[in-house]
């Protein structure tokens, strides 16, 4: 991959980092915490933030089995706590450029 392809693919992704993060920013002062607490009231919201919560798990074990060191596979895995599964994607990305291909996940 050369240089230019790896930046055109950094760029696209901080900005669509921005734009999920624009984008949450939006929603919470559209609604504020009383959206997050009509979602944990209902049968099915709750079960929607469980799956989400154990695939932040299965996903940060899968990092922490590839990552070589064990701070950046910590520092992602905070990440997909705090920000959600677009961490994930990111850090799927990012393994791939640097491996150059789709090993060991």
């Amino acid at each position: 991959m050369t240089n230019s392809s790896r930046g055109i693919a950094i760029f696209i992704l901080v900005a669509a980092l921005t734009i999920f993060l624009m984008a949450c920013w939006l929603a919470y002062q559209a609604v504020g915490w009383t959206g997050f607490d009509r979602v944990i009231s209902e049968s099915w919201g709750f079960v929607t933030l469980l799956d989400v919560f154990l695939g932040a798990v299965v996903m940060s074990i899968v990092i922490f089995l590839s990552e070589k060191k064990p701070l950046p596979a910590a520092a992602w895995a905070l990440g997909i706590f705090l920000l959600g599964h677009t961490v994930s994607a990111l850090w799927l990305v990012q393994h791939i450029f640097r491996s150059g291909r789709l090993t060991r996940v």
